[in-house]
C-alpha cells in the first residue's frame, strides 16, 4: 500500500458555537439550565485548564453507559432466540445478516447464521449484544 494512501486528512477543527445557538439548537427538554450553562462555559473557553478531567469524567461515565446498555441488551437475547445483526456490527459484512442464539461467550452472543455470509466459512460468529436485533425470542 503506498505512503499515500496510508495518510489520513486532519480534520479541520469544528467552528466554535456560541451559547446561544446551542441551546437554540437542541430541545428545551434535553437542555437544563445548568446543561446549557455548563456548554456556554465550555464553548467561551472559560474551563479550558480543566479540559483534560472533563474528558476523562466524560468518557468514563460514556463507558458506564454503554455497559450498563450492553448488559440490558444481553439479558434480553435468550438462547435459541432468532435475531438480526443490525448496522453497528463490525465486521460490516455481518450487518442486516440473520441467526439463532446457539450460546454467549463472555460479553459476546454467538450466532449460528442461516447462511454462510462473507469471510464466515463456520457460519458460527460471536458479536456484542448492542449489534443483535431480536426477531423472535425463541
Amino acid at each position: 500500500m503506498s505512503r499515500k494512501r496510508r495518510s489520513r486528512p486532519v480534520p479541520a477543527p469544528a467552528p466554535a458555537l456560541a451559547p446561544e445557538s446551542v441551546s437554540a439548537s437542541a430541545p428545551e427538554s434535553a437542555l437544563t439550565p445548568d446543561v446549557a450553562s455548563m456548554v456556554g462555559l465550555i464553548t467561551a473557553g472559560a474551563v479550558d485548564a480543566h479540559l483534560p478531567l472533563l474528558t476523562r469524567t466524560i468518557q468514563q461515565r460514556h463507558r458506564q453507559v454503554r455497559e450498563k446498555d450492553a448488559q440490558r441488551a444481553m439479558a434480553a437475547v435468550l438462547l435459541g432466540a432468532r435475531v438480526r445483526i443490525n448496522r453497528t456490527a463490525v465486521p460490516q459484512y455481518l450487518r442486516g445478516t440473520t441467526g439463532t442464539v446457539t450460546g454467549f461467550t463472555g460479553r459476546k452472543v454467538e450466532i449460528l447464521l442461516d447462511r454462510s455470509h462473507g469471510r464466515c466459512g463456520s457460519c458460527l460468529v460471536r458479536v456484542g449484544p448492542l449489534s443483535v436485533d431480536v426477531l423472535d425470542p425463541g
